[in-house]
């Protein structure tokens, strides 16, 4: 009973944040013409700061807070003056299955996509663009305790750059689609945000079983997760090779806005678009890079950096407008091999590949392309990897028993093994061969 109080608190109290930002109590500003780029920082500050609100408790699938979101969400592709894609409605409900990210059962509860439409004009308006990002992320560290209305810092996954970032700058693309929009002919475009991609892809896997748009005439479907920052000043861009089309489109936006590419031509990196490239539809990925925060309490609204938001939004909103005006149908490719990418390591992988998926190791991934091993972009501090020395840079070549020559091989290496396993490792540093023995951890301790 005490929870089942404190969950209606939750949503009450998120649900309210969600009206205030319809009825503009919490304004979202627009751009003006003397501070444009300042104004959409502070457009795109406010809009992850709700969708980080303790109200909302990290947003995990089927939560209370989860559907809260969604209920913001719908308050904003109204006030976008959005059509509704399912019929009169905004949402697309599927029932969840398997286990959330922290372990909980989500079994009988119901995820929620949330999408709207921006028509088009002439002879493309029959066909379409997807632009979509994830809404949901991984809930609350731990049960709060029944007294509590709300969980306080530390007690829930705020999710601001996984992915509020991505939402908030789809949300601010969506808005401008209706302006300016003049061309006698363009694409229809589907703003997209999808329910359970943190256990598993799920509300985009429901959503290609189940379109309110034929497949057939959807040209290219733009992911955004993690895009609260700018790694080395660089946008990664993947998925450039899986349409002709894309990646003079890509380059297009980059020069207009003035922002550095890192470009991979395959589409097989571990979020939402790689169902969509799993049925031949043509994926553009757009990611920030790797930050410390990932997964913990303290990736905050406060952590991320607005201004590089800003000029994410502006080459989205450059690139969709491209997009739209290409004449005729993109013709999907498919691009494989050694391109397989994830967000983390012990994610979900292309081929979701089984094993022990609770293995931690305290590393993430170099996104850049043409390497052999698996490279260190990041290593987190109090880690198993920190423990024994390893340092962004190294290269990963053996684990275990295995060989590691991509993300790919690393993964399947990583889930051979369990929590507490000594496992020897063998990097190459500045040249030199070196060899460590580690104590794999669990990934409840990623705090």
């Amino acid at each position: 009973m005490a929870a089942n109080r404190n969950r209606n608190t939750c949503k009450r109290v998120a649900t309210g944040l969600a009206l205030a930002f319809c009825a503009g109590r919490i304004p979202v500003p627009a751009a003006s013409a003397a501070e444009p780029e300042a104004a959409l920082a502070l457009a795109l500050q406010h809009r992850v700061e709700a969708l980080t609100a303790p109200a909302l408790a990290g947003r995990a699938a089927g939560s209370p807070g989860g559907h809260a979101a969604t209920d913001t969400l719908v308050s904003w592709f109204a006030a976008a003056g959005l059509q509704p894609a399912f019929g009169d409605a905004y949402t697309q409900e599927f029932p969840l299955t398997g286990k959330g990210w922290t372990g909980d059962d989500l079994s009988g509860l119901t995820g929620r996509n949330v999408a709207a439409v921006a028509p088009g004009a002439g002879a493309l308006a029959g066909r379409w663009l997807v632009v979509a990002a994830h809404l949901d992320h991984l809930g609350t560290v731990a049960p709060p305790s029944p007294s509590a209305t709300v969980p306080g810092p530390g007690d829930y996954y705020p999710g601001a750059n996984d992915n509020a970032s991505g939402v908030a700058v789809v949300h601010e693309t969506a808005r401008r689609l209706r302006v300016g929009a003049g061309e006698a002919s363009r694409r229809s475009v589907l703003v997209l945000n999808t329910d359970g991609e943190e256990s598993g892809l799920q509300g985009a896997a429901w959503f290609v079983k189940h379109p309110c748009i034929a497949l057939d005439s959807l040209d290219a479907m733009v992911n955004l997760d993690t895009v609260g920052h700018l790694s080395d000043g660089r946008l990664i861009v993947s998925g450039l090779a899986t349409a002709d089309p894309l990646e003079a489109a890509v380059n297009a936006a980059a020069v207009a806005v003035g922002i550095p590419v890192n470009p991979s031509r395959g589409g097989w990196s571990g979020s939402d678009h790689m169902v969509f490239n799993t049925r031949e539809v043509p994926v553009l990925f757009l990611f920030g890079g790797p930050y410390p925060e990932y997964n913990r309490p303290a990736d905050t609204a406060a952590a991320l950096d607005y201004a590089a938001m800003a000029r994410i939004t502006a080459f989205t909103d450059a690139l969709v407008g491209h997009l739209r005006t290409v004449p005729g149908r993109f013709a999907w490719h498919m691009v494989g091999g050694g391109d397989l990418r994830d967000q983390a390591e012990g994610g979900t992988a292309a081929t979701d590949k089984p094993g022990n998926r609770q293995t931690w190791l305290g590393t993430m991934p170099d996104f850049t392309e043409g390497q052999a091993g698996y490279r260190l972009a990041a290593v987190f501090d109090g880690s198993p990897a920190a423990a024994v020395g390893l340092q962004k840079g190294d290269v990963l070549v053996r684990f275990g028993d295995y060989d590691v020559t991509d993300l790919a091989t690393f993964t399947t290496a990583l889930r051979a093994y369990g929590p507490g396993d000594l496992v020897e490792i063998a990097i190459l540093r500045d040249g030199r061969d070196m060899r460590f023995t580690v104590a794999l951890g669990d990934r409840a301790q990623r705090r």
